[in-house]
């Protein structure tokens, strides 16, 4: 198989590496974009889109989570399902960066069973 790295376009690249960084939520995936490369926000979202539809990444959002020992801390929600990502992604809220600095209902991705199948054959 092609490397999947060429096979992509730089939207989806920066969304996977977002997917690939621990704290990648959607807000600094732009941050990922080669800086020559012209996009709409539409990008960002078709881009998500065919990722999921790829079967690659997971949407999910950030929720609260508490350790066995009572501490508080955040982890990914269970996926968001794919008839609703298109909604969720439309709100302005989810690319913007928190102004609390608190990433709790933020959105982000994580990589499938799938991507990682993809990577071991290579």
């Amino acid at each position: 198989m092609n490397d999947v790295w060429e096979t992509v376009t730089p939207v989806e690249h920066a969304l996977l590496i977002c997917a690939q960084e621990a704290s990648g939520i959607l807000a600094y995936v732009e941050a990922d974009i080669d800086d020559g490369e012209d996009y709409e926000p539409v990008d960002l979202v078709s881009g998500v889109l065919s990722l999921v539809d790829r079967g690659w990444v997971h949407v999910h959002r950030i929720e609260p989570w508490t350790a066995p020992d009572g501490r508080r801390g955040a982890d990914y929600g269970p996926p968001i399902p794919r008839a609703e990502i298109p909604s969720v992604l439309e709100d302005p809220a989810t690319w913007d960066e928190p102004h609390d600095s608190s990433w709790l209902g933020a959105i982000t991705l994580s990589f499938t069973d799938a991507w990682r199948e993809l990577h071991r054959r290579r």
